[in-house]
């Protein structure tokens, strides 16, 4: 079996490759001086749009670090951690995919870190010192207010009222992840699966009879909301979608108030990794103050700290209904479980109305 795993793992990521038209021969993007004595590579499912001040920030504390920095999808971050398991290149991973890094974390990909900001972390926001959070952000729905019929949904059962009662505007309009080729969309998929079975299934049942648009990444999905092309993205990283809805008044970010899903970013250090001190000053920075109050301030990311929060500033979640906080526990890796996995995304394809591999 492990044979097997190993040989699917490999096939797997020569197929991302190609697909993708083999990222990881492209250039990552570079922060700080050219004559810095360090360099730190940072392999990361994020936005460079949500971390770049970020990383210019911390070069800027840090000259004598440059940063290497390459934007990955969450699917193909975690196989390119596992392919460079013996020699890594990256010093520090970072993914929303929280199930897939704790799996490394599982199976031993990842190596401790221990600092007086990492102490700190409530328990329920890392695991085994080798795993941290640091920014816990809502799910949402975003809608083009100017293209979608009728009244604006505010749950899941509205939304489903409204793809029954306009057939016609909502088919092929509604986006969501690909959870065969997301991490993030497949850990999400999981997880409404489990808040409300029911539910979620008459929800799959309606894409798929309207024709459901999926994707790999959320920016694909926001843009096409934004263009008219989709009325709705579901199953969004709440970050994303208020950093464009602020700044397009065509876009609103809704909550569910059946419940909202709160999801944890999430960086680890590899084993055997390069350069892991710069790696653990990093993480440092970002469970620092500064650098959490700038994720809030300047509307990035929704920091990990609620000691930092304040209510005037942007980046405050305030749900309509219930949260459903994505633990960072063992429960995770049940729904990795090979077998389990398959089954969960033939059926996932069955009730889009999606053949394999399509």
């Amino acid at each position: 079996m492990r044979r097997f795993l190993v040989w699917g793992s490999v096939a797997l990521i020569a197929f991302l490759s190609v697909a993708t038209g083999k990222l990881w021969a492209t250039e990552p993007v570079w922060f700080g001086n050219v004559s810095a004595s360090r360099v730190l590579y940072i392999n990361s499912a994020m936005d460079l749009a949500s971390f770049e001040p970020i990383l210019t920030e911390f070069v800027a504390l840090h000259p004598d670090v440059r940063v290497a920095y390459r934007d990955v999808n969450t699917l193909e971050l975690y196989y390119q951690t596992i392919k460079e398991q013996n020699k890594p290149q990256a010093s520090l991973v970072v993914s929303s995919a929280m199930d897939l890094h704790l799996k490394l974390v599982n199976d031993g990909y990842a190596q401790t870190y221990q600092s007086s900001l990492t102490d700190r972390l409530p328990a329920n926001f890392k695991w085994r010192n080798q795993l941290f959070a640091f920014s816990l952000e809502p799910i949402v729905m975003l809608v083009n207010k100017k293209a979608f019929p009728g009244a604006l949904p505010d749950d899941r059962q509205s939304l489903l009222q409204t793809i029954r009662q306009n057939e016609k505007e909502m088919t092929k309009r509604i986006g969501t992840y690909d959870i065969r080729k997301s991490g993030v969309g497949y850990l999400l998929a999981s997880q409404d699966a489990r808040q409300a079975d029911v539910t979620w299934g008459r929800l799959l049942e309606a894409f798929g009879s309207h024709d459901v648009q999926t994707y790999c990444c959320t920016h694909e999905i926001i843009d096409d909301v934004a263009s008219g092309k989709l009325v709705l993205g579901y199953n969004l990283l709440g970050s994303y979608a208020s950093q464009r809805a602020r700044d397009d008044d065509r876009l609103k970010m809704i909550l569910p108030k059946d419940y909202t899903l709160m999801l944890m970013r999430v960086a680890l250090i590899p084993k055997g990794a390069p350069n892991t001190e710069d790696a653990g000053v990093f993480l440092d920075f970002l469970l620092s103050d500064k650098a959490q109050k700038m994720m809030q301030t300047q509307g990035l990311l929704f920091p990990i700290r609620p000691d930092l929060n304040s209510q005037n500033d942007p980046y405050v979640v305030n749900a309509p209904g219930p949260t459903g906080v994505i633990e960072l526990d063992q429960q995770l890796l049940v729904g990795r479980d090979y077998a389990k996995q398959k089954r969960f995304i033939r059926n996932w394809e069955m009730a889009l109305e999606i053949s394999e591999e399509e």
